[in-house]
């Protein structure tokens, strides 16, 4: 079921109204049906992994407790991690694997199955893996009942793209009786409406100079090239933050508090800060069960190189299975090198004067604009034709200034927003903020009704 559509708007004033009416035991489970409800207008088949990704969990958690030997419980973390891993490899590394080797054996040696990539398998496979992950580290105890792993595995609003959570920071919540809240609720459906307003008005327009440009870039400027390279980096922020917002928001109005995924990223002014403000929750998860598990920064500095690169490669493979998406994770690990090399013994950032500020920002965005030609573009020839069309500014088909200009008004915002909380402005404001968001889902509505909305990005991942 898609966020930004008529069915999803119907859904959830349903889904909300009954949870409220419910006693607090049956509320769990009518979560878990409306969540697999959810899942099951993607694909009824493919709803199935999710049964398997909770029976595999589930049980090694709780075996990890019975155990009686660390060998005992190495061995079930093994046979947890092989699952989780195994399902999404096979649905979508698999054929890449196939093809790659058919290539250097310039025959086919193995099949190409052609699998159908579930909806959000990568979100949901690295979420019950941290908690299977955090059980076998005794940071918190195997549940027992099996329901409330179901439900955490599959709520509805962060299934699909996030945020990921984890099982100690949620779990606990769905044993909460949430009470009907008139300020919560208000600030839940503020955040759907920005969110909608966001993919809506925001990140579909900027598709439409992104499209055709990166569709045919030989027949483009420099300058549309590199416009149209800004407005993906505006589409992609507006289309992931706005499903976060969506999923925060109608979280919210149950009472559920999910963490934040994105905090003004585009104002970093490194590619290390970048990556505290952007897709948070993916960070921490890649930080706390990947680089710190490979070493860290423990090793001497050779080794945090290392545990770096294999990091940000395997963050980047995590998106897709491609040669773009380990390019995209290669390049931000070598990015992050270079400042780590380069900027070891250098001042903090709040020490720094305006001009070195603006030049780590202006650097630090360009580098991430750079990255993103590999992450939109359909394979690597386009992608190098984009880049060498920018670095030697060729001429050809102009594209509109738009871009640019919404890229800077996008930028100034978060500068705003670091220096003042605009949801709490709002909450302050009871009539401005109801208003609010009354029009702009009035707008949204006719906006989807007028037309045809395109997928959020993430949903591919």
């Amino acid at each position: 079921m898609l966020f930004h559509s008529l069915h999803y708007l119907v859904f959830l004033p349903i889904v909300v109204a009954i949870y409220f009416w419910l006693p607090l035991a049956p509320r769990r489970i009518w979560l878990l049906l409306a969540s697999f409800y959810f899942y099951c207008v993607f694909s009824i088949p493919l709803s199935l992994l999710l049964l398997y990704a909770v029976a595999l969990n589930y049980v090694c958690a709780r075996l990890f407790e019975s155990a009686e030997h660390q060998g005992q419980r190495k061995l079930f973390l093994a046979i947890s991690l092989i699952g989780n891993l195994g399902m999404l490899f096979t649905f979508k590394y698999l054929d890449l694997f196939s093809l790659g080797v058919n290539g250097l054996a310039g025959e086919a040696l193995l099949p190409v199955y052609n699998l159908i990539l579930p909806m959000g398998i990568s979100f949901y496979t690295f979420q019950t893996m941290s908690y299977t992950i955090d059980v076998y580290r005794r940071q918190i105890k195997a549940e027992r009942n099996l329901l409330d792993v179901a439900l955490y595995v599959s709520y509805f609003p962060q299934l699909v793209a996030g945020p990921i959570m984890r099982a100690g920071d949620l779990m606990p919540q769905f044993k909460e009786k949430h009470e009907i809240n008139t300020a919560r609720i208000l600030s839940g459906f503020l955040l759907i409406a920005w969110g909608l307003s966001k993919k809506i008005f925001i990140a579909d327009p900027m598709g439409n100079f992104v499209d055709p440009v990166y569709a045919n870039p030989q027949d483009y400027s420099g300058q549309a090239l590199l416009f149209a390279t800004y407005a993906f980096a505006i589409q992609i922020f507006a289309d992931f933050s706005a499903y976060t917002d969506i999923a925060l928001g109608s979280a919210r109005i149950m009472g559920f508090r999910l963490i934040e995924n994105f905090n003004s990223p585009y104002t970093a002014l490194s590619l290390r800060e970048f990556w505290h403000r952007w897709h948070i929750s993916l960070s921490n998860w890649l930080r706390d069960y990947l680089y710190i598990p490979l070493g860290g920064s423990r090793k001497g500095l050779s080794r945090t190189l290392a545990n770096i690169m294999i990091t940000m490669l395997l963050g980047g493979l995590w998106h897709g299975a491609s040669w773009n998406f380990a390019i995209w994770g290669t390049l931000h690990g070598v990015f992050l090198v270079i400042e780590r090399l380069i900027g070891r013994h250098k001042k903090t950032i709040e020490e720094r004067r305006f001009v070195s500020k603006f030049l780590g920002w202006f650097i630090t965005f360009h580098c991430v604009c750079l990255a993103w030609v590999f992450f939109r573009a359909p394979d690597l020839s386009v992608a190098m034709d984009i880049i060498s069309g920018v670095a030697t500014w060729r001429g050809g088909e102009t594209i509109s200034l738009l871009p640019l200009v919404i890229l800077s008004l996008v930028i100034g915002m978060q500068f705003i927003q670091n220096r003042m909380d605009i949801g709490a402005f709002m909450m302050r404001h009871s009539n401005l903020s109801r208003w609010f968001a009354y029009i702009a889902i009035i707008l949204c509505i006719v906006a989807m009704l007028g037309g045809r909305s395109s997928e959020f990005i993430y949903f591919q991942f």
